[in-house]
């Protein structure tokens, strides 16, 4: 359709100035009618989304003064709420009111964003008012207008339940979707306040509005569905989201983009997710009156579970998505019908191994979505039965495992070659004290399970171990206690191993023999030295029967190694190792999550939903 216009072509466009003027536009004044047939093509990424709200800002703050006088917002919102009939916006022929109706709720979306971005709330919420609704405050030489007692009477809230009971109610067809999209955006746009005030969440009226809402287990449900279902937008004609009714007056606001649109993509459900995300992860603890309704809704779903698993793992072959990854978490944490189906599941590496890779991603996943998927990785390794059927699932490789090809592996040496590795990366680069605890914390927990390790995943332990060795005598006189506490656990992994599992697993014993001499520099160090003491009788019991059989010293069979080794397992007497406690790590959310959510919410919002944020006003931190 053309270049998009200037900033100034857009200042004078003659419906835009009247909407913003001086004068009052009566509900049925036939302006209305024009205004909102027009055709445009909606911004499709965060750039031109940019660029609309830059194009419309004179506007905006032109609306804000003349609007207390004129409340001519009020009434485009008044008419949107007489225009939404839910059977009429799904019959086939009416087309110029789902026109209408997508419009309004487009204009809308712009100029609460402005708001947002540029008002306190309670200025907001008045916009949606006539000036004699609201209760006038006399602040010195100026005014402000508090919000009235009945909350549920005011024009702001019933819009905001409109948008709910849009996106709860309204079926979903090629027709509606474009109407699904705008409002999933204007509710986004408004809960966008948290980011712009340092208020919590909880004392917010918008979100005091979403909270209290009586659809807000029919939204949670809406929202989880329009996700996992994937709906494409429909494939148009003619340049718009809507076609054959162009208005020359309106096509002014069209924008011009050089990104093609994604067809393979779901709008709709990157939308969806992102507001299901933003309500979950706010207003965490009570009030509201019987705390978050949306967090309630997630932790007691017990339907579609098979759906929401199947979609889940939909794509084993790459790492699992940032949004997934989250929604995976809330849903194993809070749900425990969630949590048992999963645990139950014989297939569970259709989602545990994108998990891993996205684990394994370590340098090119975002900090947050590494640290979220080693905390769904924790939560499940608390399960005991869930750490001894890893090793019963045999994987044919996995070929995104770089370090080393490796043919046949279970799932559970997979798990412990990829934590290892991270553990260890984080340790000597990144240095970030929770990840690597996450990291040993999952061994930990698995360790008592270990069973038929394959020989690269015994080498890999050995290994970190040696690394961390090495390092921590390298710099004796320094703050080592990250390093100190990582070779303490990774002790107490080998050892727990040992103590439970030495029987079924040969292949670690073989390792210890042939790399006795790693433990020998901190053998008498007073932090190791009673977790040493019992790998080292393992050691020095298994090397005594292997020096008997002196034939066996100098053969190359490992075959045959591996087979006399398991022959001496039998006699190998359990009590004499010392007993430790089992290695039992629980996760625990912190006491104020929203501070860690909140602001991880909002940077992935800011990329699933092609919204410009204007970062320089955040004062989310």
């Amino acid at each position: 359709m053309g270049a998009g216009p200037s900033h100034g072509e857009l200042a004078d466009n003659d419906c835009l100035l009247r909407l913003a003027g001086e004068l009052e536009i009566t509900i049925d004044d036939p302006f209305w009618d024009t205004f909102l047939t027009f055709s445009l093509n909606p911004p499709t990424c965060s750039q031109d989304d940019k660029m609309l709200t830059d194009r419309l800002k004179s506007i905006c703050e032109s609306l804000v003064v003349n609007n207390r006088n004129t409340s001519n917002f009020k009434t485009l919102i008044r008419l949107l709420l007489d225009k939404v009939d839910f059977q009429k916006l799904e019959a086939e022929e009416n087309n110029i009111l789902r026109w209408q109706v997508f419009n309004g709720l487009f204009i809308a979306r712009y100029f609460l964003k402005y708001l947002v971005q540029n008002s306190k709330e309670i200025e907001l919420i008045n916009q949606f008012e006539l000036q004699t609704d609201g209760i006038e405050v006399a602040l010195g030489d100026r005014k402000e207008y508090a919000v009235p007692e009945d909350l549920n009477e005011t024009t702001s809230f019933k819009f905001l339940s409109l948008l709910v009971k849009i996106v709860s109610e309204l079926k979903v067809t090629d027709s509606t979707y474009s109407i699904h999209l705008e409002s999933l955006n204007c509710i986004i746009i408004v809960l966008s306040i948290q980011m712009y005030t340092i208020q919590p969440s909880s004392s917010l009226i918008i979100y005091r509005i979403f909270m209290e809402n009586i659809d807000a287990p029919k939204l949670s449900k809406a929202l989880l569905q329009r996700y996992t279902e994937q709906i494409k937008p429909p494939v148009m004609s003619g340049g718009g989201i809507f076609y054959g009714l162009a208005s020359n007056l309106w096509n002014i606001l069209t924008l011009s983009t050089n990104v093609p649109v994604q067809t393979n993509q779901s709008p709709l459900s990157s939308l969806s997710i992102s507001v299901l995300l933003i309500l979950i992860n706010h207003c965490t603890s009570p009030p509201p009156p019987k705390g978050n309704p949306y967090r309630t809704c997630i932790a007691s779903l017990s339907d579609n579970l098979v759906v929401i698993y199947q979609f889940l793992g939909e794509n084993p072959d790459a790492p699992l998505s940032e949004e997934k990854t989250l929604l995976l978490y809330h849903l194993i944490h809070c749900n425990p019908s969630f949590k048992s189906f999963l645990l139950a599941r014989t297939d569970i590496e259709v989602v545990l191994i994108p998990l891993l890779r996205t684990i394994y991603n370590t340098q090119s996943s975002r900090f947050q979505h590494m640290y979220m998927a080693l905390i769904v990785l924790l939560i499940l390794t608390e399960d005991q039965l869930f750490n001894k059927t890893v090793h019963s699932i045999i994987l044919k490789g996995a070929t995104w495992y770089q370090e080393r090809v490796v043919s046949e592996i279970s799932l559970g040496g997979l798990i412990i070659l990829v934590t290892t590795r991270t553990a260890q990366y984080n340790l000597l680069k990144m240095r970030d004290k929770y990840l690597h605890i996450n990291c040993f914390a999952a061994l930990a927990n698995m360790s008592s399970q270990f069973n038929q390790l394959h020989p690269y995943v015994c080498q890999r332990m050995l290994s970190l171990y040696e690394v961390l060795s090495k390092t921590f005598l390298r710099c004796p006189n320094q703050d080592m206690s990250a390093i100190d506490e990582a070779l303490r656990i990774v002790l107490e992994v080998i050892n727990s191993c040992l103590s439970n599992q030495l029987i079924h697993n040969p292949n670690l014993v073989y390792a210890l023999l042939y790399q006795r001499k790693v433990f020998e520099p901190l053998k008498s160090h007073e932090a190791f030295h009673d977790v040493i003491q019992n790998i080292d009788m393992v050691i020095t019991f298994f090397s005594a029967k292997l020096e008997r059989e002196e034939e066996l010293l100098n053969s190359s069979d490992v075959n045959t190694m591996l087979s006399r080794v398991q022959h001496w397992s039998l006699q190998w007497p359990r009590d004499l190792m010392k007993k430790f406690p089992d290695l039992k790590f629980k996760y625990v959310e912190e006491e104020k999550p929203e501070e860690f959510f909140g602001p991880y919410v909002w940077s992935l919002v800011n990329i699933l939903s092609g919204i410009n944020f204007e970062s320089t006003l955040y004062k989310l931190n």
